[in-house]
């Protein structure tokens, strides 16, 4: 009976008590929507904006904030990639706008000009030092090798010659193709990266090289600072005193040896290095594998990359190396020439290249797939670690589904025998099984470890379902639960000559389905929850649950990561709820009634 009764319930008064009472109702469950919203919202967060507070992320309809998430990537979450690139003086990511125009004609020449130079090329979307999520295109890149060469990691191991222990442990650190401090050796490995991000990345995540704003960065700014200004790279060795040590130094020991020619008129210089460090022919052969009678027959290599097997005696000759008389063996600044795409197009049309205009040409035109690339970005992370190449997911599956049906077998029994048989000590058996609720999950762990490890259960599913099968509260609820159905049920079923298995099963069983609802539920609360014991007898990671793989996901990845991840992990319980709940309540009401 309600509280208030029909004939009232017309009056303006109760109405606006309803209305009251809907209105907090609502106002509830918006409050505990918004936390789910805000961890929504902060898994679509990279290093730019990792600091706002709202419950939409601003980039969804701001094409600025999402241009700057874009920047971002496509500089590696550098700054000073960014600065090297654009020629700038930004500290960090947030100031960067959009342009007010773009000569879309003079970018247009400049993509013609870049097909030439296919080394210009810089792999954007490959490191995230900030926001600390795998990259999108490490993600591709595992994805394009496991359909060119296996799904099975150690095939690309075999095929790569790499050492990752799983798909898990993969991973890339691209190397600045700038700086004379990554020259990448020429291995299967690094042959397959440059065939990814040159035939199969993304168009829109790759960005170009600007040697000038990179001699300015590392090299020009550190020396002199910003205030006179910043001279422009040129190819060959400059005048200016000033201006030719820094390029001296630029060419000798910071950039890349592929931007670097050197002229055939240094060959006699050449021989006579290869003369000091070699000594004779002998051991030249040894060292390089070449067979020649005389030094004379020794070309110079003008390019790095020619040299092959006089590749590091390319760069001493490049950097200086001091025979032991100390005599100085190095090429002469006269005879070294940069050469690169900006450099080339510097001296054709005389104004630097529009590097940021294409890019912003370039980001508009793939607007849609990058604004789709940062919504998902941290959720396929999270859905190739834990369930693409973890076993997350499958082991917490199988675990839940088998807690869930053990909790319906044992405690029903159990508790069936006490209410259907009712043994003289029965109260004293119940409260034997409540006295183990006394005692917190961190003090029984050590033993159950203990006895698990003596069994030799350890790293099985049988451990983590063993101790957990039987739970005493069930039981008790279960038992109260038993006792308020009908006993003439009972009596009727066994005149009919059923037998107890019978009348369990389909008297019991099909009357308490509310109550085995709520154990159900809690079993798999319990289990899908479980951390701690299960990372103390599950160590291996072929057994690892996914509350393991949340706790072990916070070591490696930042808060976008573990926001999405926890948002997936929040999706389980809300679908069993709301595909159970009339269940629920009704197991929760029924038992008050009676």
């Amino acid at each position: 009976m309600g509280l208030i009764p029909k004939t009232g319930r017309g009056s303006c008064k109760v109405r606006m008590l309803h209305f009251s009472m809907f209105l907090v109702l609502t106002l509830g469950a918006v409050s505990m929507l918004a936390p789910f919203v805000l961890m929504l919202s902060g898994a679509t967060r990279t290093g730019v904006d990792k600091h706002e507070f709202s419950f939409l992320p601003r980039f969804l309809w701001d094409d600025a904030a999402l241009y700057r998430k874009h920047v971002e990537a496509l500089h590696n979450e550098s700054a000073a990639t960014l600065r090297a690139a654009w020629r700038s003086e930004h500290a960090d990511f947030s100031g960067v706008e959009l342009l007010s125009s773009v000569d879309a004609a003079e970018v247009a020449r400049w993509e013609t000009h870049l097909a030439d130079w296919p080394g210009a090329v810089l792999p954007g979307y490959a490191a995230t030092p900030d926001s600390r999520s795998r990259p999108l295109n490490v993600r591709g890149f595992a994805r394009h090798l496991k359909s060119e060469i296996s799904r099975e990691i150690e095939q690309v191991n075999t095929a790569l010659e790499t050492d990752f222990a799983d798909w898990n442990a993969f991973w890339v650190i691209p190397p600045d193709t700038r700086s004379r401090l990554n020259l990448t050796p020429d291995t299967p490995w690094w042959r397959a990266w440059e065939h990814y991000v040159n035939e199969a990345a993304p168009e829109w995540t790759l960005g170009t090289h600007d040697l000038t704003g990179f001699f300015i960065e590392r090299v020009w700014v550190p020396r002199h600072g910003r205030e006179d200004g910043s001279p422009l790279l040129v190819a060959t060795l400059p005048e200016n005193e000033r201006e030719a040590e820094a390029w001296l130094l630029f060419v000798r020991e910071v950039v890349h040896p592929d931007f670097l020619r050197i002229s055939d008129q240094a060959s006699d210089d050449w021989q006579r290095l290869l003369q000091a460090r070699h000594v004779n022919m002998q051991t030249l052969r040894r060292a390089t594998g070449v067979d020649a009678d005389d030094w004379t027959e020794l070309a110079l290599p003008t390019r790095w990359r020619e040299a092959g097997p006089f590749q590091a005696d390319w760069e001493v000759f490049l950097q200086g190396w001091k025979d032991p008389e100390d005599v100085l063996h190095r090429v002469s600044g006269a005879h070294l020439t940069l050469d690169s795409a900006d450099l080339s197009w510097q001296r054709a049309h005389g104004t630097p290249p529009p590097i940021r205009e294409a890019g912003q040409l370039k980001f508009e035109r793939h607007r849609r797939e990058i604004r789709r690339a940062f919504l998902t970005q941290h959720f396929s992370t999270v859905w190739e670690i834990l369930i693409v190449d973890g076993r997350g997911l499958g082991n917490t599956v199988f675990y839940c589904a088998m807690a869930v049906l053990l909790a319906l077998i044992v405690n029903p029994l159990a508790a069936y025998a006490l209410s259907r048989f009712r043994p003289p000590n029965a109260y004293a058996l119940l409260l034997f099984l409540l006295l183990t609720m006394a005692f917190p999950p961190m003090v029984t762990q050590i033993p159950v470890f203990l006895m698990l490890r003596d069994f030799g259960l350890l790293n099985t599913f049988w451990a983590l379902l063993l101790p957990g099968m039987a739970h005493g509260y069930s039981i008790f609820l279960l038992k109260g639960f038993f006792d308020s159905l009908p006993r003439d049920l009972y009596e009727s079923a066994a005149l009919d000559g059923a037998g107890e298995i019978r009348m369990f099963w389909m008297i019991t069983f099909s009357l308490s389905k509310p109550i085995l609802a709520v154990i159900a539920l809690g079993a798999f609360v319990s289990a899908y929850t479980n951390f701690m014991f299960a990372l103390l007898i599950c160590q291996d990671e072929r057994m690892w649950t996914l509350m393991v793989w949340l706790y072990q996901l916070q070591q490696s990845y930042g808060p976008g990561v573990m926001n999405a991840a926890f948002v997936l992990a929040a999706l389980p319980t809300l679908l069993v709820f709301l595909l159970a709940q009339n269940q629920i309540m009704r197991g929760i009401v029924i038992p008050v009634e009676k």
